[in-house]
């Protein structure tokens, strides 16, 4: 499977922007001969949205340019971050999710399950966490597919693990709905800059990749 990796700076709250990007990109993906591009964690509104999550309109706004998005979508699969409605009684109202679009359709839905509350985040504020992890099988491959803290709990990397959950290793083990080890682990992400982030991403995917004995494909945010 060819993948692109596709690194956007989308705009908060210009949903028309974002989406005229993750189309552009991915035609330009499909015409080189690509199965899949991948686009980071919330590329269609944005990240951090914050507040104007609190406002009906902007999700009004984000679900109607979603499914325009998801009807334009041709020729190869895509991988998103957006946001999605949690339907339950009680909880959050949304969840920080991705998806796997193609053809006019969307396959696959992820939610984000570990959202974090230190430094600069207050995921917890906004969002519902994701109950299990899930993976689907796309093209003979089959995907886990992750957004950003769902990655940062390895038992490897990090002496004592701030939550009880780890979606990477429910993932490998087969501990999800579809039961069979994954083939490749996503992760879409917006995460921030700070110095000598990069050497930490490495040591941390590193261990992440060798410790499960699974690849990794990772796609940030990137701009301000």
């Amino acid at each position: 499977m060819k993948i692109a990796l596709v690194q956007i700076n989308p705009i908060i709250g210009d949903f028309d922007y974002n989406s005229a990007q993750i189309i552009s990109w991915a035609d330009k993906a499909r015409r080189i001969g690509c199965d899949l591009a991948v686009f980071p964690e919330l590329a269609l509104c944005g990240y951090p949205p914050q507040d104007l999550l609190e406002r009906p309109a902007f999700i009004v706004e984000h679900d109607r340019v979603l499914q325009t998005l998801i009807s334009k979508v041709s020729g190869i699969g895509v991988i998103c971050g957006h946001l999605e409605k949690h339907t339950d009684s009680t909880g959050k109202a949304l969840h920080n999710s991705a998806s796997l679009i193609a053809d006019g359709k969307l396959l696959f839905t992820a939610q984000k399950r570990l959202l974090p509350t230190y430094d600069v985040f207050d995921e917890a504020r906004y969002f519902e966490p994701g109950r299990q992890s899930q993976s689907f099988e796309y093209k003979g491959i089959c995907l886990g597919i992750t957004v950003c803290e769902d990655i940062w709990n390895d038992k490897g990397s990090f002496p004592q693990q701030l939550y009880a959950t780890d979606p990477v290793s429910d993932l490998v083990s087969g501990l999800h709905a579809q039961g069979r080890k994954i083939d490749l682990l996503i992760n879409i992400s917006a995460s921030p800059f700070q110095i000598d982030k990069e050497s930490v991403k490495y040591d941390v995917f590193t261990r992440v990749c060798t410790n499960n004995d699974t690849p990794l494909v990772y796609v940030n945010q990137v701009g301000g």
